[in-house]
C-alpha cells in the first residue's frame, strides 16, 4: 500500500537539506511517511529571528553560527525566539542565550531529568528508512 505517489516521494527532501540547520526545526519536515505542510508565516518568522539572533550572539562569543548552535546558549536562543513568536512556552532568558556559562550551568542542572519520548511511525512497504526495520 502506498500513501505517497512516486512524484510526491521525488519532491521530499531530507530534513538536513530541506530547512535551516538549527537545534529546533523551523518547519515541518517529512520522514518519508507523509507530505509535510509548507512552512507557515510564523515558522518563517522564527527562522528569520533565529538567524539574526544566533548570528549576533555567535559573533559576540567568537563562534561560527554552526558552533553556536551546538552550545547550550544556541539551544536557549532557539527557545527564546520561539517564545517571542508563539508566546511564552519555555522557561528561558535572553541572558541565558547570551551567556555561555549561564546556559551551560542550567543545562547541567537539568541533565538528570527523566524524559520519555513515546511515539509511533507508519512505514510503507517501500520505505527508504531501513534502519527502523533492521533495528
Amino acid at each position: 500500500m502506498k500513501f505517497l505517489t512516486d512524484e510526491q516521494l521525488r519532491e521530499l527532501l531530507p530534513a538536513e537539506t530541506a530547512s535551516f540547520p538549527s537545534p529546533v526545526p523551523t518547519q515541518i519536515v517529512s520522514s518519508d511517511e507523509y507530505m509535510p505542510a509548507p512552512q507557515t508565516e510564523k515558522q518563517r518568522e522564527v527562522e528569520a529571528r533565529l538567524k539574526e539572533l544566533s548570528g549576533r550572539l555567535a559573533r559576540r562569543q567568537g563562534l561560527s553560527r554552526r558552533r553556536f548552535f551546538q552550545t547550550a546558549s544556541g539551544m536557549a536562543a532557539s527557545f527564546l525566539v520561539m517564545n517571542q513568536v508563539f508566546g511564552r512556552l519555555f522557561e528561558v532568558s535572553e541572558a541565558e542565550a547570551a551567556t555561555p556559562d549561564m546556559a551551560a550551568e542550567r543545562a547541567d542542572a537539568m541533565s538528570k531529568q527523566f524524559i520519555i519520548d513515546g511515539h509511533t511511525h507508519f512505514l510503507r512497504d517501500d520505505t527508504r528508512l531501513m534502519g527502523f526495520i533492521k533495528a
